[in-house]
């Protein structure tokens, strides 16, 4: 269950990014096509909310994230 602080993180606005890839260290990779919100909470744990208002919780354990930005936008944002 996520508390009151954890509640209040502000999002990070990644419209600008085609699809984010959350790969784990067995090789498995977690895509998100469209994300338009990323909330990083004081735990560390990712929440992605996509174009079509879905939200997704890559599982923790990720050593590494990757993302296509889309034509015309910078490579990163934060």
């Amino acid at each position: 269950m996520m508390t009151m602080n954890e509640a209040k993180v502000e999002p990070i606005d990644v419209g600008s990014e085609s699809y984010r890839i959350y790969t784990y260290a067995d090789g498995k990779r977690f895509r998100i096509e469209n994300p338009s919100l990323l909330y990083i909470l004081p735990c560390g744990s990712h929440r992605v909310v996509d174009e079509a208002g879905v939200t997704h919780r890559p599982e923790r354990g990720y050593v590494g994230i990757s993302w296509m930005p889309l034509p015309g936008q910078p490579a990163f944002i934060a």
